[in-house]
């Protein structure tokens, strides 16, 4: 899954050769991106179902955080992670991923949102609705994995006692 998830940063600064899209924010800046870096979200996310075209772009080198940025509204932008790489233990929902893309296991790729609020020391990662996407056609959905207790503002760092009161 790892190596998977890097395989679907988006190119910005693609070949001469390759079909772009160019992309003007006010909050990521104006780029190019490859055409087929675009991910396909057929129903949008929740709570953005007009948005449904997607591309990853990293935040910055060596960090464990990307941006999930919307084309069709480029002012929307998640940040996102793969889990394994902030929640030990974290068992992703592969297999239901895989059902629900139709596709094998080894062509899924997951991320979980982040939110950062304010004092980022509190972020949290939603582990019960994860962006999952078919590597092969780069089609995504996002999942809401029930059955099973998972955390959907589930802390990625340890904040002293004080700060528990404050969530």
């Amino acid at each position: 899954m790892e190596d998977a998830a890097e395989d679907l940063t988006a190119i910005v600064a693609p070949l001469a050769d390759q079909e772009t899209i160019d992309v003007v924010s006010q909050r990521f800046g104006t780029f190019v991106v490859s055409a087929d870096s675009v991910l396909q979200f057929p129903q949008g996310p929740i709570g953005f179902p007009m948005d449904r075209r997607f591309v990853i772009l990293e935040h910055r080198p060596g960090s464990p955080f990307k941006w999930l940025l919307s084309l069709d509204d480029p002012e929307l932008g998640f940040a996102i992670a793969n889990p394994a790489e902030l929640v030990a233990g974290y068992e992703p929902p592969l297999a239901l991923a895989a059902r629900v893309l139709e596709v094998e296991e080894r062509d899924v790729a997951l991320f979980v949102i982040v939110t950062i609020p304010s004092d980022p020391r509190a972020m949290t990662v939603n582990l019960m609705a994860p962006v999952v996407v078919d590597m092969r056609t780069r089609r995504a959905r996002q999942l809401i994995v029930e059955g099973v207790k998972l955390d959907s503002r589930y802390p990625v760092l340890e904040l002293p006692a004080e700060h528990e009161t404050e969530r």
